[in-house]
């Protein structure tokens, strides 16, 4: 029986049946998890907007808030390696479909449509912890990787996997051939699959800084000003055998916690404090450095809650960045208060130049996407990286993680 999550290469390398390509489909899905947990307290924990208070491992506290230098050797180096994994399985998909007679070619590219969306989305989660460090864009003999890319060709590199995508889903008829998890109820076909593409895409657009791009982009996600702040592909899991439960639930072990600071500033009757319980007394930590807080998170609470990949909360912030970003003023005015109304706050009220306006979005995506992923991310593109709040003496705001040891020793020993 064919792993999907592990595929013999040799079993489907040439004429691989329409069985196996549906399980090599499937295991891309599942494998796009697999860094997730440990990518998001990552960068969560550099951007200061969350705190892993692990009692087995002070590394989180000390060396990712920069009290120790960092190890390019340790556990939160799979913020960048767990996504290899993906990107091999796009690949290897990619691979059998060319070698195979036992589809369609409408049907061949639904599955190059979903492993390069996938594998677009797993580079960009590895760019954004390697930052001005690269990635490798072509791996496709493991034996033979391309050197690393400089920031603005990864994001090129990765804007072209996406846009390839997007083509080869126009070309792959009305339905997959292959059942997408509950997650992507609304993402099952190859034209709405493809609104997710476009908005992963539309993510990369905005690191490009590329206005125009991310003003075309947007009407082609599943943006929506009027719809459920929620709507969006999610992955599912189950605590049963062979899938694995939620990874992101508090533990006797390790507790997710909101910085102090933050959930304190945030303005009376803000319902997205519910992300958070307040809890008395204060949680403190005391593993290599001494920090309490009053907030736990409380987003995922049993092993089935599902994760959210991207949702139209986003996008909406999105188009209010772009909107002042190409001087709309009041779009991007009307927009912000689409999330403070549903956050239950009054209109926005500050200075509408720019800058004002960008630093009000920024704050928004603070709360909104708070342990999505972005604060460190969205500070750092606008060069902000130094006004973010050090909750404890001596901390600071890394710009990137080393290049993992693995990529250090193959560079070294393959000049």
């Amino acid at each position: 029986m064919i792993d999907p999550n592990n595929p013999s290469l040799g079993s489907v390398a040439a004429n691989a049946s329409k069985g196996q390509l549906n399980n090599l489909a499937v295991g891309q899905i599942s494998l796009a998890r697999n860094g997730l947990a440990t990518y998001l307290l990552v960068v969560g924990t550099v951007g200061k907007e969350l705190f892993n208070f692990n009692t087995t491992e002070s590394r989180w506290m000390t060396e990712l808030n920069g009290l120790r230098p960092i190890d390019n050797s340790a556990f939160y180096n799979g913020a960048t390696t767990a996504f290899g994994l993906p990107i091999r399985q796009a690949n290897i998909l990619i691979a059998s479909v060319d070698q195979t007679s036992s589809v369609t070619a409408t049907e061949k590219s639904a599955y190059k449509g979903l492993a390069n969306t996938f594998k677009g989305l797993a580079y960009l989660y590895q760019l954004n912890v390697q930052y001005k460090n690269g990635v490798r864009l072509n791996v496709l003999d493991p034996f033979k990787p391309s050197k690393a890319a400089s920031l603005e060709e990864s994001l090129k590199g990765i804007a072209a996997f996406l846009d390839e995508g997007a083509t080869q889903l126009d070309a792959a008829g009305a339905a997959f051939p292959f059942v997408m998890p509950s997650g992507f109820a609304a993402f099952n076909t190859p034209a709405s699959f493809k609104r997710f593409n476009r908005a992963v895409a539309l993510r990369v657009a905005i690191y490009q800084q590329d206005w125009a791009k991310a003003e075309a982009l947007l009407p082609q996600t599943y943006f929506n000003e009027s719809g459920d702040l929620n709507a969006g592909p999610q992955h599912t899991f189950s605590p049963s055998s062979p899938d694995f439960a939620n990874p992101l639930l508090n533990t006797t072990s390790s507790r997710i916690v909101a910085v102090q600071r933050i959930m304190e500033d945030i303005e009376p009757g803000d319902r997205r404090l519910g992300k958070v319980t307040v809890v008395t007394p204060s949680l403190t930590y005391t593993s290599g450095v001494t920090y309490s807080t009053r907030f736990l998170s409380n987003i995922y609470t049993t092993g089935t809650t599902p994760v959210a990949i991207l949702r139209n909360e986003e996008l909406v912030l999105i188009a209010a960045e772009t909107a002042a970003q190409r001087g709309r003023t009041a779009d991007a005015v009307r927009l912000v208060n689409v999330i403070r109304t549903a956050a239950g706050l009054p209109n926005y009220s500050g200075a509408t130049t720019r800058d004002a306006l960008i630093n009000a979005i920024l704050k928004e995506r603070l709360y909104s996407l708070w342990y999505e992923g972005h604060r460190w991310v969205d500070m750092r593109r606008y060069g902000k990286l130094a006004e973010i709040v050090l909750p404890v003496a001596g901390m600071r705001v890394l710009e990137q993680l080393e290049r993992p040891v693995q990529e250090v020793n193959w560079d070294n020993a393959n000049p």
